[in-house]
């Protein structure tokens, strides 16, 4: 009869968690505590109740920041220290939209904030992403003055661009965050998540020992191997802005030379050839070993 009893308040204590737990992914602040108090009187050893009282706690107490980057930024770090967690332990699927919830909130006050390299976490781009509001993060990032060169806000766009059309999209800025922050360049890869980029990355990374560069400036040459790989993807890059780098030098060469080849410049092809030599012989290496010829 005991172990009965026991096997009885074990489940009545689960469909009570449970019903806390619905109520939260519904981020519903008057059924959540009710569902809990039940839980604390029936279930008071259940092991997600800490976590759910955590989320409950935090719906009920919910205050949107004022328009403050340093207010913005302590919520910001209030709930991936403490909040994300707890949700990621109980929620499941519906743990990302819980949070999200509050990242809206965030992103709303940060509404016309500018853009401060010192509180990157408090501007709007950034807290629409946490939200999965695509393309207000893009319109955002978008908006940062020298967007085309800042680390941060090519680091948006590639993702948004990314979560809304696909690595197609997103292709030219991944390749000006490699220009210009390529040390990034690692981790937004992992972010996206893509098969196939990861894919091409690590064929990168294996092309040749790439002797003659710093650890630090491979990433940089990643866009260059990319068009060497897919020549078609230079047409993409039609008006870009390259960067006076020898990685980004690289890579508008390569456009160049892909050209020159389809039209038949013998004399000019030769030229732009030597100064792709000199950019990088390794890499000058493996362009030549892809038209299987003898560079003379």
């Amino acid at each position: 009869m005991g172990d009965q009893l026991d096997l009885f308040l074990d489940s009545r204590a689960v469909a009570l968690a449970n019903e806390a737990i619905d109520a939260l992914s519904a981020r519903d602040a008057v059924r959540a505590p009710v569902s809990l108090d039940r839980l604390r009187r029936e279930g008071p050893d259940h092991p997600a109740l800490p976590a759910l009282e955590t989320l409950a706690g935090a719906l009920a107490g919910w205050r949107k920041p004022d328009t403050d980057p340093a207010a913005i930024v302590r919520a910001v770090q209030w709930l991936d220290n403490e909040i994300a967690p707890a949700a990621e332990r109980v929620l499941g699927p519906a743990a990302l939209a819980f949070v999200g919830g509050f990242f809206r909130d965030l992103a709303d006050a940060a509404r016309g904030l500018a853009y401060e390299p010192a509180r990157a976490t408090a501007h709007r781009a950034w807290l629409c992403l946490r939200c999965g509001d695509w393309g207000e993060a893009e319109e955002a990032a978008g908006a940062i003055a020298g967007s085309a060169q800042n680390p941060d806000a090519l680091h948006w766009l590639c993702v948004t661009r990314y979560r809304r059309h696909g690595l197609a999209a997103a292709r030219s800025s991944l390749f000006a965050l490699a220009w210009h922050a390529p040390h990034r360049l690692p981790s937004v890869l992992a972010e996206l998540g893509d098969e196939l980029l990861d894919g091409e990355w690590r064929a990168f990374e294996h092309a040749c020992e790439w002797e003659t560069l710093e650890e630090a400036e491979l990433p940089a040459w990643f866009p260059a191997w990319y068009l060497l790989e897919h020549p078609v993807v230079g047409k993409e890059l039609s008006g870009a802005a390259f960067p006076d780098s020898p990685a980004a030098n690289a890579a508008c060469l390569l456009v160049e030379l892909v050209e020159l080849e389809r039209q038949g410049h013998q004399r000019r092809l030769v030229g732009q050839r030597e100064r792709l030599r000199r950019l990088n012989p390794e890499f000058f290496s493996l362009y030549m070993a892809r038209r299987a010829v003898q560079y003379l």
